[in-house]
């Protein structure tokens, strides 16, 4: 078996047992850059804020300790909606969030229906026609933000399974050159670059519609 493939596929669409184990494991990692988007979006009261690739749901708690935003998380895993719906339940937070099966690129959502949107650890997974980022911006209201986050690809050209063609790698160029390909303008995008853990950088991006 190609394990490095496996855990590469695993994370571009976990499902079953070892999609489970594999959520678990990216929550942990994915702490320090999940607490910095959160705050980088800084949510308000009463606005709706979509969570696109929202995993277990562990953003979504976040936002919803913080404040009393309403929260869509969409994945493409029923595995992983099925653990955010159990997180969403066990906060009591049920009735200030929508929970979705779906794919970034095609989404269940009419245009300019949202005030924010995150994208945590999905560009990796979007093709070269940019189609995810097209969506995303369909979906926000004139003057919405997106904040998207993505290990620089100088920290990930080291790990194996980025070597088996699962992942698309970003440097802050490049994520920028996403955006606008996206129809954000190239004025209205600020990507920063932080220290996420000892040689692992990672790429913050704000774009407005």
């Amino acid at each position: 078996m190609d394990w490095a493939r496996n855990i590469g596929e695993q994370l571009a669409h976990p499902d079953g047992l070892f999609g489970s184990l594999v959520g678990s494991v990216m929550d942990a990692a994915n702490r320090k850059p999940s607490r910095l988007a959160v705050g980088i979006l800084n949510a308000r009261d009463g606005e709706r804020v979509l969570d696109a690739g929202c995993g277990t749901g562990a953003t979504m708690a976040q936002m919803l300790r913080k404040g009393r935003c309403h929260v869509t998380g969409v994945d493409r895993s029923a595995t992983m909606i099925r653990r955010a719906r159990a997180r969403m339940k066990a906060l009591g937070k049920t009735s200030l969030c929508e929970l979705a099966v779906g794919e970034i690129g095609h989404l269940p959502f009419v245009s300019n229906s949202y005030d924010a949107a995150l994208a945590l650890n999905v560009f990796y997974f979007c093709g070269d026609d940019g189609a995810m980022v097209t969506d995303l911006r369909r979906v926000l209201r004139p003057g919405g933000r997106l904040v998207a986050y993505v290990t620089h690809r100088r920290s990930m050209a080291g790990w194996s399974f980025t070597s088996k063609g699962t992942h698309r790698l970003f440097d802050q160029r490049e994520l920028t050159a996403l955006l606008v390909q996206g129809g954000f303008d190239p004025t209205h995008i600020h990507v920063e670059v932080h220290e996420i853990a000892h040689k692992v950088a990672g790429l913050f991006a704000l774009a407005r519609a």
